[in-house]
């Protein structure tokens, strides 16, 4: 009786979370998505000292110039934002797909960050609240969505490049298993390829609709 009490009456312990657990299932995606955040502070602390030369020239590959996205319809402002997005996952499938492509994976992770963060920190010190604004309501939803799919496709990445290095160096070459595994990896990529192109539309529809209403 003294137990039942006790047990109904006694609020029990919270177990605080298990940060081995947590580090050993998610250790590399917590590791790849701080290397991405590392990379945008980069960015943002080198935009406050960029030329407009060197700005235009990374035009391609993220936004940093207004003039050049304001002036085109619909399908150019959707193939320069898919198709820069696309190119950094396709290096990533590519990178994965070698048994040398970690470091690599994590260097590109850091160069998106880095252009993310140029992105933010050139319209925010340029344009002021106006481009805070034009940033966080046009360009942040569609980035969001892509870094993070960039992000989990990275983990991926890294975990069949770590296989195809152990195949590597193994004497046995289980040629179906690793086909197998490249099979799921291709898929993998076609899946993030399509939220992309979502995230793509995204950022189409939201230049469409408010891209007009900031005076720069």
């Amino acid at each position: 009786m003294k137990g039942i009490v006790l047990s109904l009456g006694l609020p029990r312990k919270r177990r605080l979370p298990d940060i081995r657990l947590i580090l050993k299932r998610h250790g590399i995606t917590l590791l790849l998505a701080s290397l991405l955040l590392a990379g945008l502070v980069l960015g943002v602390v080198y935009s406050r000292c960029a030329d407009k030369t060197t700005l235009h020239s990374l035009d391609f590959l993220f936004t940093t110039n207004l003039d050049a996205r304001l002036s085109q319809g619909v399908i150019g402002i959707f193939c320069a934002c898919f198709a820069s997005d696309f190119l950094f996952l396709l290096g990533i499938y590519l990178l994965g797909a070698a048994a040398w492509g970690i470091p690599f994976i994590a260097a590109l992770l850091c160069f998106k960050g880095f252009g993310t963060g140029v992105t933010a920190g050139w319209l925010c010190v340029t344009h002021g609240l106006s481009g805070a604004g034009f940033y966080l309501l046009v360009l942040l939803p569609g980035t969001f969505i892509f870094c993070a799919v960039l992000v989990g496709f990275s983990v991926r990445a890294f975990a069949f490049s770590k296989l195809v290095f152990r195949y590597s160096l193994s004497r046995q070459t289980p040629a179906e298993t690793l086909r197998d595994e490249l099979l799921r990896f291709s898929s993998r990529f076609i899946s993030a390829l399509i939220i992309t192109c979502a995230a793509a539309m995204l950022d189409t529809l939201l230049w469409t609709l408010f891209a007009a209403t900031f005076q720069f």
